[in-house]
């Protein structure tokens, strides 16, 4: 990798030096230099943070870079953004173009990840047909191990765990007359695109990485007019069904983190919602 300094454009501000977290950038002889080329993570904030545009690097793609507009940057657009989005459990039948989604895809890959790994991969799923199996399967896994604890030794297990007081299994029984009468699916909500955020089984601050680039997606395609879900019963029954896995096809090193469903919302919320504060401690 070669990293160097153009020294008649340099303006001796040593800000590549102060911002250079792992000691690339040093102070020699009064002057900035790049000592510990080694050590680069490939971060990019000297090229960033150049105000001279003095520093080559090859191991980054000069071409990507842009100026940074900040009247953009307005705090109450980016609180609205956050308050006014909503996890979407309802969505129209209509498919989300590609492109969209590739927008979307596109940003995401800005989102920061632990020591700039960027190891941070997505399954996207828009196999309609595959998408409505998969739902099936796992509400019919859940609705079987339901109505193993409604009557018997099951219900004596429910009791004595307090499982009986959760208002999750409380509402099963609801449920399971509206999957019935309605098809309604409680599990994939009728998508039209699962996405699948995987990354590596064994790496520290993965699933950090994995859902930072979740709530970055979650955000950005609501300003795209797209609704978005977590849905946490898929992310766990990835990690224990090598079936499932093998169907979406996640990589034997890979582990999911999170899955997200995402479409057009069925309806639009006039309101903001009501949010308890913060636990918060000053020290």
């Amino acid at each position: 990798m070669r990293i160097e300094k153009i020294e008649d454009k340099c303006s001796g501000c040593m800000l590549c030096v102060h911002d250079c977290v792992m000691g690339v950038w040093r102070v020699v002889d009064g002057q900035s230099r790049p000592v510990a080329v080694d050590l680069c993570n490939g971060c990019s904030h000297c090229i960033a943070i150049c105000p001279c545009d003095a520093i080559v690097h090859d191991g980054l793609r000069k071409e990507e870079l842009a100026g940074i507009n900040r009247k953009n940057l307005n705090p109450d657009v980016y609180r609205d953004i956050v308050m006014s989005r909503r996890s979407i459990r309802q969505f129209r039948n209509e498919p989300v173009p590609r492109e969209l989604i590739e927008k979307v895809l596109d940003l995401v890959r800005y989102a920061p990840t632990a020591r700039n790994h960027q190891d941070v991969g997505y399954i996207v799923v828009t196999d309609k047909p595959l998408i409505e199996k998969t739902a099936a399967d796992l509400f019919g896994w859940g609705n079987r191990l339901y109505n193993m604890t409604t009557s018997g030794i099951g219900r004596r297990i429910i009791n004595l765990t307090g499982l009986n007081k959760n208002p999750y299994y409380n509402l099963m029984a609801y449920v399971q007359m509206q999957n019935a009468e309605k098809g309604r699916d409680y599990i994939l909500h009728h998508a039209p695109v699962v996405i699948l955020i995987h990354a590596a089984k064994r790496k520290m601050f993965v699933c950090d990485d994995s859902n930072i680039a979740a709530a970055t997606i979650i955000n950005y395609a609501h300003t795209l007019g797209l609704g978005t879900c977590f849905v946490g019963m898929m992310t766990l029954m990835l990690r224990f069904s090598g079936r499932l896995r093998k169907t979406f096809g996640v990589p034997d090193n890979r582990r999911v983190y999170a899955t997200l469903v995402m479409g057009y919302p069925a309806y639009r919320y006039k309101n903001t919602v009501s949010r308890k504060k913060a636990e918060v401690q000053w020290r």
